[in-house]
Order: structure tokens, then C-alpha cells, then sequence
């Protein structure tokens, strides 16, 4: 069976977030203008890679998600390589969602959009970041407070979003 849960934060589906007893979902922002995403192909965004996975509580490492656990959230959709991690991004889409659109974030801290390989990574706090490469992500990494604070402004001043926290 195909899992397929449209949350639009109206309706039904606010009553199953409230349900679901996913409070932070709720306070995410009511609308997005997905044409600034880097969005892979409809239904495998990060190449079909679980967002959950890339954090300690969903296995630490990139795992591909499975097409019949899927979720669209806010017009983008996600796979999950498990149910369990399905239902954490449910809690708490706003931490699991990748920052700035899915977009390289070196690129990004230096004003520009760059596609990801979803193999290159960096999980920093509640926050998940891909890069184009290993050396993008070095260069972010080396200095990752100021990057992160330089891409906040460009991720903003191109999609209108706060960035993630």
C-alpha cells in the first residue's frame, strides 16, 4: 500500500498532524514557493534518499528511501527507507527537511545555486546541508557558523523562507 499523506495544514490535514501529536508541524510556514527547490523528479527528492537518515536517530547514514513510503510535504515529496522515519519527520518536518531548497549550501553562502550529490553531507545540529562535492563541503565545513549565516541571507533573499533551525 502506498503511504501518501498531502499535509496542506488545512482541514484534514491539520487534524491528523494534531493527532499524530506533531506539534512542531504545525508551526511551519503555511505556504512555499517550491520553483526556487531543487526538486530531483516529482516523488524521489534527494534522489530517493530517506532526510531521516542522515541523523542519528534514523541510522546515521544515507539510506535509500522506499517509493511506497512516501510523503509530500509542502508540495515536496520525500521517501523513507522505514516507517519509523516517516513518522519522526512527521514530528518534526521543519529538522529533517534539507536547508535551502536542496541546493548546495557552500554554493549558497556564496550566492549561487548549485545541484547536490545527496552523498555529501553535513548534519550540524538540527539542520541538514548537501553539497555538489567533497570539497564544497569542506569549504562550508571549515567555516560553518559564518557559511550558515551567509547562506541564511541568500536562502531568504531568493525564496522569501526563514531558514531551517
Amino acid at each position: 500500500m502506498k503511504i501518501k499523506l498531502v499535509q496542506d495544514l488545512l482541514g484534514i490535514g491539520l487534524s491528523l498532524v494534531a493527532t499524530a501529536g506533531a506539534a512542531n508541524f504545525t508551526h511551519a510556514q503555511s505556504s512555499r514557493d517550491i520553483s526556487q527547490y531543487n526538486i530531483f523528479r516529482p516523488g524521489e527528492n534527494l534522489n530517493g534518499y530517506d532526510p531521516v537518515s542522515y541523523f542519528p536517530e534514523g541510522g546515521g547514514q544515507p539510506a535509500k528511501g522506499r517509493p511506497e513510503i512516501e510523503l509530500s510535504y509542502m508540495g515536496v515529496d520525500y521517501n523513507f527507507s522505514t516507517q519509523e522515519n516517516r513518522d519522526l519527520f512527521l514530528q518534526d518536518p521543519s529538522k529533517y527537511e534539507p536547508t535551502y531548497g536542496q541546493w548546495c549550501a557552500w554554493a549558497m553562502s556564496q550566492g549561487s545555486t548549485i545541484k547536490i550529490d545527496p552523498l555529501h553531507y553535513t548534519v550540524h545540529g538540527r539542520r541538514l546541508h548537501f553539497f555538489v562535492g567533497a570539497r564544497a563541503k569542506g569549504l562550508f565545513d571549515r567555516g560553518l557558523i559564518e557559511n550558515e549565516n551567509s547562506a541564511d541571507g541568500v536562502w531568504k533573499n531568493l525564496s522569501g523562507e526563514d531558514p531551517r533551525k
